[in-house]
This record gives C-alpha cells, structure tokens and sequence, in this order.
C-alpha cells in the first residue's frame, strides 16, 4: 500500500504541477492580477516559486516511475531519497515563506492574506510541497537520512541567490520580488540569503528527522 501511495502521490504532484506552472505563465496567479503588475506572466519563471516547483516535479516524475520499475524491490535507489529531499525541502522553504512572510506583508498592505494561496497558486505554495514531505517522511522506504543530504538541501537557494543578487543588487533589472533588500537595502542581501541557507537546511534537518524516527 505504501509504495501504491508513493507513486500515486507523486504522479499527483507532477500532473499537477505542470497544470498549475502552465495557468500561472499564461494567465498570471491572482495576486499578479490582482497587483495589476505589468510584466509579462512568463516573466514570473524566474521566481524561487516556480523554479522549485518545476524542480520538484520533476523529481516527482523521476520518483514515480523508479517506483514503478522497482515496485517489487524492497528500497528505491539512495540517490533518489537524497533528490527528494532536496526538492521537497525547497518546496516547504516556499511554503514557510508565503504563509510567514509574503502573505503576512500583503495583509499588513492591505490585501488579503489568501490571494497567493488560491487558484493555481494553492498546489504550488502549499499543497505539492507538504504532500512531497508527507510522502518523504511516510512512504519513501526504510533508509536513514544522514547529514549530507541535509547540506546538499540548501544548494537550490545557494544557486538561486547568484542570479537574483545579480539582477536585483547588481544590475538592477529585476525588481525585489522577495523583499530580500528591504526597500533597497543591498547590503543585506547576502545575510538574507544566509539565513535563508539555514531556514533551507533546518527544513530538510526536519523532515529528515521525522523520516527517521519512523523507521
């Protein structure tokens, strides 16, 4: 039953993922339109939102027919319990910063809470990413987490902050998205992504502890 569920989960996560990434670059998510910004709903490809997800989709896909293959086999591959991780990690890292931060401020401005948790935006800043740890933690087999996993978790956000300190810090082509400079405050930035670093492998620590106790 647990390996049925664990394809099942992650078919889920893919389909939907690539129905929700496609909705929200064609159409834009509610809290765009709503904010009636005027850059093109492609553009929002560049956002740790969409690239995540994008990545933990894949992995899900990856996951799910590696379960399928090995549906006879006692354990799937290590490789691939290290890969979710990391991608399940930065999906929670998404969540955690919508519901405790992006939301928040759009509140305190205002808007409603809600406009980055509805439409398309529900799977891709809540739902994927708890059910990939949901799925991690119950029905991705018997082998213990170690640290190295829990380190590799951070490299999304490490690889994601040279392109948006350059763009955002440096060039200055893109806004601040994530508020990271707070109001142009440039020399935070990488302290910002630092304790993003530590958020990042805080999560997987987490996540991987709750895995191992079930063993």
């Amino acid at each position: 039953m647990k390996k049925k569920l664990f394809i099942i989960n992650n078919l889920f996560i893919f389909i939907t993922t690539i129905v929700a990434v496609s909705i929200v670059l064609i159409f834009g998510s509610r809290a765009v339109r709503i904010d009636e910004i005027s850059n093109p709903y492609w553009q929002q490809i560049a956002t740790f939102t969409i690239l995540s997800n994008i990545f933990l989709g894949l992995v899900a896909l990856v996951a799910a027919i590696i379960g399928i293959i090995n549906y006879k086999k006692r354990q799937p591959p290590k490789a691939l319990s290290t890969w979710y991780l990391v991608a399940t990690s930065s999906g929670m890292l998404t969540v955690l910063t919508v519901l405790l931060f992006l939301a928040p401020m759009r509140a305190i401005n205002g808007k409603n809470y809600f406009d980055m948790l509805l439409e398309p935006m529900f799977f891709l800043h809540f739902f994927n990413p708890i059910l990939a740890a949901i799925t991690f933690i119950f029905f991705s087999g018997n082998t213990k987490v170690g640290l190295k996993p829990r380190l590799l978790a951070t490299l999304p956000i490490i690889f994601y902050a040279i392109p948006y300190i350059t763009c955002v810090v440096i060039l200055k082509i893109w806004p601040d998205f994530y508020g990271v400079t707070f109001g142009g405050r440039y020399y935070l930035t990488p302290l910002v992504f630092m304790v993003f670093c530590l958020v990042l492998f805080g999560i997987s620590s987490g996540i991987a502890a709750l895995h191992n106790k079930r063993l």
